[in-house]
């Protein structure tokens, strides 16, 4: 099989499993990762590694790669493989590992890796206890608190690919361009394709993209990444795409999980009216880095094409210019602020966890009321509805958190995990007196609350962030943690119309209206 049919096969998904691939496959997508990188130092230590995470993640391929480290080394690649007979074997196998400061390695998808940590309870207590303990401290806030011994686990759930600072995406590219380079000459897309590719403003271009991709909180395994790049560049290859299949229409027209989350990112949805007028009349002659078009959608328009036929071409020229001309990098400031803002979030909130922490608090607080601006003090609303299928139109608060009691902190891997490329995929808000009592935040709850930061009507959100935070309030309380406002007074909401009113008493009378008016 020459490289052209080894990468069409990755991504039509007929050819991406590492247990159908020879030594030499293996070796040309073989890319180094810091997972490889603390298997084999935990191997050298004589770990106990449980290597768990989603079908497709790559622990196979992981295992594979290190085939040269693992001489003598017990390894099960798929626990799938295992029946319920050979599986007290298998568990024999490894306490014999363990006792004999021997290194093994078992491979094992989410469930059959908690089904066998279930037998390993009855029968070897004090090695399920430590596996036990590992597992609860695979992400771990501020200081380490737990050793590592026999027992090390390696979770590739935690593993992101997709940051641009960890993205193995550049590295995969230069090598699919470079395997496909020989292969240029007889298709004029395939050429394009890999040329284009290779350049640093494309490669720029869709690292942005990707990198927004990986703010989703979503887990993408490496068949995907490698799905996706293998299509983006050999499609055009289909008999079916003839003259078609360029990489810049492809990404967003394939069917993998990581290309149909791709479509929300889609440049076309990008609004810039000036440039859309100038590319659809073919105003733009200037800043391409290939070729530019020849045939714009107004000149459809004009001949005897359809208004349809001018659109298609409209958005593939407006995909293209968004990869391939170099006036086209402030096009990157359009893609959806939640997500470039979670962004900003996880890189300054070391810098600035006080500021983010009261930016938070002033989005919760409108999750009840869209007027509130109260940012140091997370209210403590109590609902008045009784028809529970609608929104409630009034409440009540007389207590709150004051933002002083609260902390921000986000989860990193535990220090032998350090290597790995990761990505938060949550953060928590949490007491600094109670730290049980926490709420944590991901990604699609954080770009909500950044949604409502800029002005976006929380009513139109789902009403389960309302709920979770008044458990995370309701908690907070519970715990001791909320203090009553000033001299008894009590808050009174109009949730409909967005205002409210504060009621105190005072010498046996009612004041009501806001704090001047008393």
């Amino acid at each position: 099989m020459d490289n052209l049919q080894f990468i069409q096969r990755l991504h039509n998904g007929k050819y991406c499993y590492s247990d159908s691939m020879s030594p030499e496959q293996i070796s040309l997508l073989h890319i180094s990762s810091g997972a490889e990188n603390i298997i084999r130092r935990m191997v050298e230590q004589h770990k106990i590694i449980f290597l768990t995470g989603n079908p497709g993640d790559g622990k196979t391929f992981i295992i594979k790669a290190l085939k040269d480290n693992l001489n003598g080394v017990y390894v099960e690649t798929d626990m799938n493989c295992v029946t319920n007979e050979h599986l007290a074997q298998l568990m024999d196998d490894i306490l014999d590992c363990y006792d004999q400061n021997k290194p093994c390695i078992i491979a094992a998808n989410e469930f059959p890796f908690h089904k066998l940590t279930t037998y390993f309870k009855s029968r070897a207590p004090r090695f399920y206890e430590e596996l036990v303990e590992i597992r609860k401290n695979i992400l771990i806030y501020g200081n380490q608190t737990i050793e590592l011994k026999r027992i090390c686990i390696v979770d590739l759930n935690e593993r992101n690919l997709l940051d641009k600072d960890r993205s193995v995406t550049k590295t995969v590219l230069d090598r699919f361009t470079d395997l496909l380079q020989p292969y240029c000459g007889s298709n004029a897309v395939l050429a394009h394709n890999v040329t284009a590719l290779k350049s640093s403003l494309v490669q720029q271009q869709l690292l942005h993209i990707f990198s927004f991709i990986s703010m989703s909180g979503e887990h993408f395994v490496i068949r995907d990444i490698l799905g996706a790049l293998s299509y983006i560049l050999v499609c055009c290859t289909d008999p079916e795409h003839e003259g078609e299949g360029y990489y810049y229409d492809a990404i967003f027209e394939g069917s993998n999980d990581l290309m149909s989350f791709a479509l929300q990112f889609d440049p076309v949805l990008l609004s810039f009216p000036s440039w859309d007028e100038k590319l659809w009349n073919g105003e733009i002659k200037e800043g391409w880095q290939f070729d530019c078009p020849t045939v714009w959608p107004v000149d459809i328009t004009k001949d005897t094409g359809t208004v349809e036929d001018a659109v298609l071409l409209f958005k593939s020229i407006k995909r293209k210019f968004f990869f391939e001309n170099c006036f086209a990098k402030e096009f990157v400031d359009l893609q959806p602020h939640d997500f470039s803002k979670c962004i900003d979030i996880l890189v300054k909130i070391k810098q600035d966890a006080g500021g983010i922490k009261r930016r938070l608090i002033k989005s919760m607080n409108r999750l009840y009321l869209s007027s509130d601006d109260e940012n140091g003090q997370l209210r403590a609303w109590t609902v008045h509805s009784y028809d529970l299928s609608r929104t409630a139109g009034a409440s009540v608060s007389t207590r709150y958190i004051p933002a002083e009691e609260l902390e921000l902190v986000v989860p990193t891997p535990a220090s032998w995990l350090s290597e790995m490329e990761y990505v938060p995929s949550f953060i928590v808000m949490r007491s600094i007196k109670r730290t049980d009592v926490k709420l944590e935040l991901n990604m699609d709850f954080l770009r909500s609350l950044i949604l409502i930061e800029n002005g976006y009507p929380a009513a139109l959100l789902s009403s389960q962030y309302e709920q979770i935070v008044t458990q995370f309030v309701q908690a907070l309380c519970a715990a001791g943690v909320a203090k009553d406002y000033y001299d008894g007074e009590i808050i009174i909401a109009n949730r409909r119309e967005g205002t409210h009113k504060k009621l105190r008493i005072n010498n046996g009378k009612y004041y009501v209206g806001k704090e001047r008016d008393y």
